[in-house]
C-alpha cells in the first residue's frame, strides 16, 4: 500500500519526529511505500525562535512565510493523495479550499496532533499578538481537519476526548525509542547529585513552579541543575545550560540521576504528551513531576518517579530521590521497563501500520 504523510515540520522537531518519522523504517520493512511531505523542513525553522516583541516585522514575515509552505503543501499533497491508499495529515491546518480539494480525492485521511491545539488558554505563553492570532487560527481550524479525517491519532486521553466529538480516536502517547538511551546512565560518584530537565525556551518558565524546593534541597545536600535546550539561572543553586543537539540527547541525559517535569495545571499543559517524562525513563532515570494530564498516567508514583503537587512534595520528593542512590537506581530500572512494555516504538508502530492497512483497504 501507499501512504502518503505530510507532517507540520522536519525530523529535528519533537512533533514530527515522534508521530511519523521514526515510524517509517518500520512501516517501510512491512511493505509500505511511505512518502512525506513537511510544510516547514528544518533550515525553515530559524523564524520560530525569533521574539516578536524584539523584531515584530521579521516575525510577522516569518508567519506569512508559513502560512504560504502551509497552502503551497496542501496543494502538492492534494496532487499527490489522489494515487495514496490513505492520507496521513500531522498537525497541519489547511485552509478551506484545500480542505475541499483533498475531500473530493475520496482517500482516507488520518489526522495526527500532540498538542492541545483546540484551546487558546495558554497560560500566558502566547507571545504576543502574532502568536495569539496563529493559535486562534489552529483552534478554528481544529474541528474542520478532524471532520476531515477517517481517524484521529492524539496523544492522551484529554486531546482525545476532544477529537471524538467528531469521530474516531486512536490513543498513542509518544512513542518513544528506548535504544538509543540503552546503558548510557553513569553513576554520579561523590560530586554533587545531578538533576536535569530538558526542553525549549518556550517551556523553560515552568522551572520556576520549582526554583524554592530547588533552593531549600541545595541548602541541605550537594546538588547540580543541568538545563538542555535554554538559558535558565536560579540564586543559590549551581545550574549549567547546554543547547540542544539531537546527536547528544541521549548522552546529555546519561549524566544525570533524576528528571525533572515540572508543569503548570491549565488547559493547554493537560494535552501536553509527557515526552519529557519518556526520554529521562528510556534512559533509566527517576522522576519527579507535577501531576498534571497525561503525566499522572506515565508515573507509577513510588514505582518509578513521585508526583509532586505542590512546593513542599517536590521538595520531599527531590530530598527523598538526592539522599538514597539505590531507590534512584530502582525507580530507574522500573521506569525503562514501562516505557519498553507501554510507551516503546516497538509496541505502536505494528498499532499504527494495522490502523493503516484498515483504513487503505476501506479505499
Amino acid at each position: 500500500m501507499r501512504v502518503l504523510f505530510v507532517t507540520k515540520y522536519g525530523p529535528r522537531a519533537a512533533s514530527s519526529r515522534t508521530r511519523v518519522f521514526q515510524y517509517l523504517p518500520h512501516l517501510r520493512a512491512h511493505g509500505v511505500d511511505c512518502e512525506v511531505l513537511t510544510v516547514l523542513p528544518d533550515e525553515a525553522l530559524g523564524g520560530s525562535q525569533l521574539a516578536a516583541s524584539r523584531r515584530p516585522l521579521a516575525k510577522a514575515l516569518y508567519y506569512l512565510g508559513a502560512a504560504w509552505r502551509n497552502a503551497a503543501c496542501g496543494l502538492r499533497a492534494w496532487r499527490r493523495a489522489r494515487g495514496a491508499d490513505a492520507l496521513f495529515l500531522q498537525k497541519v491546518i489547511f485552509p478551506a479550499p484545500v480542505r475541499w480539494l483533498i475531500h473530493r480525492t475520496g482517500v482516507p485521511v488520518v489526522y495526527d496532533f500532540d498538542d492541545a491545539i483546540f484551546t487558546t488558554e495558554t497560560g500566558g505563553r502566547s507571545g504576543g499578538l502574532l502568536a495569539r492570532w496563529r493559535q486562534r487560527r489552529a483552534c478554528a481550524g481544529l474541528p474542520a481537519m478532524l471532520r476531515l479525517a477517517r481517524l484521529a491519532v492524539v496523544e492522551n486521553p484529554y486531546t482525545g476526548e476532544f477529537a471524538g466529538r467528531y469521530g474516531p480516536v486512536l490513543t498513542i502517547t509518544g512513542p518513544i525509542d528506548p535504544a538509543p538511551f540503552a546503558g548510557i546512565r553513569r553513576d554520579g560518584g561523590t560530586g554533587p547529585v545531578v538533576l536535569g530537565w530538558i526542553g525549549s525556551a518556550s517551556t523553560a518558565g515552568y522551572l520556576e513552579l520549582i526554583a524554592e524546593p530547588l533552593r531549600r534541597v541545595a541548602r541541605q545536600e550537594p546538588v547540580r541543575v543541568c538545563v538542555v535546550g535554554a538559558e535558565w539561572s536560579l540564586d543559590g543553586v549551581e545550574v549549567e545550560c547546554r543547547p540542544w543537539s539531537l546527536e547528544r540527547e541521549a548522552e546529555d541525559l546519561g549524566g544525570w540521576e533524576v528528571g525533572l517535569m515540572p508543569l503548570p495545571d491549565d488547559p493547554w499543559t493537560r494535552g501536553k504528551g509527557g515526552y519529557k517524562l519518556l526520554q529521562y525513563m528510556a534512559a533509566a532515570l527517576p522522576v519527579v513531576a507535577h501531576p498534571v494530564g497525561v503525566n499522572g498516567e506515565i508515573v507509577a508514583d513510588g514505582e518509578t518517579g513521585l508526583l509532586a503537587a505542590d512546593e513542599a512534595a517536590w521538595e520531599s520528593a527531590l530530598l527523598r530521590l538526592v539522599r538514597d542512590p539505590a531507590l534512584r537506581r530502582a525507580f530507574g530500572e522500573r521506569g525503562r521497563q514501562r516505557v519498553e512494555d507501554r510507551y516503546g516504538l516497538a509496541v505502536h508502530a505494528p498499532r499504527l501500520l494495522a490502523m493503516l492497512r484498515q483504513l487503505g483497504g476501506s479505499r
